[in-house]
């Protein structure tokens, strides 16, 4: 596996592998996030589900809506999509405001990406929110892991 800016490169008679150096002009690839999929998955059956923006009973003004630097508004407005994922009515404002901020945490693989890992409690985070094999979980890796392709 190659970790970082290098490149994988051959492997040598040792069976080591080697890298490439990507160059002074490397360029990451671009991240294509699905929208759609994050209207109609990630806010109401992560965000909202899980109230990221403001917190649960007791923890009001401590979460993402004010005390941290991704900052999410409160999302309670209906799914704007169908049962197929399709997009079929006016998405609400909240939803552009926290697919925008949640761009900055999202890198192009799932395990480096903190909107993956802090949830799950495997980077900084004040608490576990799901596990790694919460539907969740599994939706966000998917999302981000989709996006890299």
């Amino acid at each position: 596996m190659c970790i970082g800016l290098s490149a994988c490169g051959p492997v040598d008679d040792n069976g080591v592998l080697g890298t490439v150096d990507p160059g002074d002009n490397f360029i990451a690839p671009d991240l294509q996030l699905d929208e759609a999929f994050f209207y109609c998955r990630i806010q109401p059956e992560v965000l909202t589900e899980h109230s990221c923006a403001g917190g649960l009973d007791g923890e009001g003004g401590s979460c993402h809506d004010s005390r941290s630097a991704l900052r999410l508004l409160d999302a309670p407005e209906p799914s704007p999509c169908d049962d197929d994922g399709v997009i079929v009515d006016t998405v609400p404002d909240s939803y552009r405001a926290n697919l925008e901020a949640v761009r900055f945490s999202v890198q192009s693989d799932p395990l480096s990406s903190p909107l993956y890992l802090r949830p799950i409690n495997r980077a900084a985070h004040p608490r576990e929110i799901y596990d790694a094999q919460d539907e969740a979980a599994e939706l966000v890796f998917d999302w981000i892991s989709a996006g890299a392709q």
